[in-house]
C-alpha cells in the first residue's frame, strides 16, 4: 500500500488563482476607464486655458503714440486727474499677441469746453524695463494708446494703453506713464507691471520630461513583474516535494516565472507584458495627471515662467519626478 503524499502549500487551486487575476484585469481596466474620464475634465479646462490665455483681441485704433497731442489754451482754477487704479498687471501667456489695459481718469471738476481730449498728451514717463538682480535689462517696446475720450459730463477720461508682446523675453517688467493736458491741469502718473511666459519652453519640458517619467514608469512595472515572478518560484521551491530519490521536484510551470526573472535583459524582455498589464496603465494615469497638474500649477504660479530658463527647467522637471514617485522611480531604476 502506497501512501499518498499531500504538499503542505496553502495556495488556492489554479483555477482559484485564473478566476482571482481575471476578476483583478477586469476591476483595472474599469479603473483605468474611471481614470480616463475623471481627468477628461480637467484636462480640457487646461488645455482650454492654454489657448485661451491671450487671445482677447486689442481694441480697434490702439495707434497713437506717446507724446502726440495738440495744444491748448491755460485752464483756471486746476483740474487735477485721479485714476480710479493707480497701478495695474498686464499678464502676458504663451500666445503673446497684443495685452492692452483700460485706464480711468476722474476730474476734479469738468472740463472746459475749451478743453478737448486730443489735448491729453500722454508720456512713457519711465521705460517698461526687466526687473532683475541677476538678468540683463531689456525694455519693452513702447506702448500704444487709442485716443482718449471724454464722457458726456466732461469729468471722465477713458483710453487704453496697448502692449505688443511678439518677441518679448520672458520675465517682469515695471513702467509708468504720465497724462496731462494745458497749463492748469496737473498730470497724473500710472504705473503698470507686465509679465510674459515662455510657453514654448514650457511645452518643451514638459514633454521631454513627461517622457523620462513613462520610461521610468515602464521600467517600475518591468521590475514589479520580475519581482512577482521570482516571489512565485520562491514559493514554489518551498512547496516542493522531494522524490523517491530525494530530489526536489518543481512543478512543470514554474520554469516559466523563473526564466521570465533570470533571463538576461529580464525587465526589457518583460515589455508587453508591462503594456499590456491593466494595472500599470491604472497607475501611469494616475501619476502622469499629478505630475501634469503639479507642473502646470508652477507655470501658471510664475507669470515670468521663462525668464531664468535653467531653474525654471529644472524646477519643472524636479517637480514632475517628484508627483509622479521621485524616490520609487530612481530606487526602479537603479534595479532596488
Amino acid at each position: 500500500m502506497t501512501a499518498t503524499r499531500r504538499s503542505s502549500s496553502t495556495e488556492p487551486p489554479p483555477g482559484a488563482r485564473h478566476g482571482a487575476r481575471a476578476l483583478t484585469r477586469r476591476v483595472a481596466w474599469v479603473l483605468i476607464a474611471a481614470l480616463a474620464l475623471a481627468l477628461a475634465v480637467p484636462g480640457a479646462l487646461i488645455v482650454g486655458d492654454a489657448f485661451a490665455r491671450g487671445t482677447t483681441p486689442p481694441p480697434p485704433g490702439c495707434a497713437r503714440q506717446a507724446g502726440q497731442f495738440q495744444t491748448g489754451p491755460p485752464v483756471a482754477p486746476a483740474i487735477t486727474l485721479t485714476p480710479d487704479l493707480a497701478t495695474q498687471t498686464i499678464n502676458f501667456g504663451g500666445g503673446r499677441g497684443t495685452q492692452f489695459a483700460d485706464i480711468v481718469l476722474k476730474a476734479s471738476r469738468p472740463l472746459p469746453a475749451t478743453v478737448s481730449a486730443s489735448q491729453l498728451d500722454i508720456q512713457v514717463l519711465r521705460r517698461f524695463t526687466r526687473q532683475s538682480n541677476t538678468l540683463a535689462t531689456v525694455a519693452l517696446p513702447g506702448p500704444t494708446f487709442t485716443p482718449p475720450e471724454l464722457s458726456p459730463q466732461r469729468d471722465v477720461v477713458d483710453f487704453t494703453i496697448c502692449f505688443a508682446g511678439s518677441g518679448i523675453s520672458a520675465g517682469h517688467y515695471e513702467g509708468a506713464i504720465t497724462v496731462e493736458g494745458p497749463t492748469g491741469i496737473a498730470p497724473t502718473t500710472l504705473a503698470f507691471n507686465v509679465n510674459a511666459q515662455d510657453e514654448t519652453l514650457f511645452l518643451i519640458t514638459l514633454s521631454v520630461a513627461g517622457a523620462l517619467v513613462l520610461l521610468l514608469l515602464f521600467w517600475r512595472g518591468a521590475t514589479s513583474i520580475q519581482s512577482d515572478a521570482a516571489q512565485n518560484v520562491a514559493t514554489q521551491v518551498h512547496n516542493a516535494d522531494a522524490n523517491p530519490q530525494g530530489v526536489m521536484e518543481l512543478p512543470a510551470n514554474a520554469a516559466i516565472p523563473a526564466r521570465t526573472a533570470t533571463q538576461p535583459n529580464a525587465r526589457w524582455s518583460l515589455k508587453k507584458n508591462v503594456i499590456t498589464d491593466p494595472l500599470f496603465w491604472a497607475g501611469t494615469l494616475l501619476s502622469s495627471a499629478a505630475a501634469i497638474a503639479a507642473a502646470w500649477t508652477v507655470y501658471t504660479s510664475n507669470t515670468g515662467w521663462g525668464s531664468d530658463p535653467v531653474t525654471d527647467v529644472f524646477g519643472i522637471i524636479s517637480t514632475i519626478i517628484a508627483a509622479a514617485g521621485f524616490q520609487s522611480l530612481i530606487a526602479t531604476a537603479a534595479g532596488k
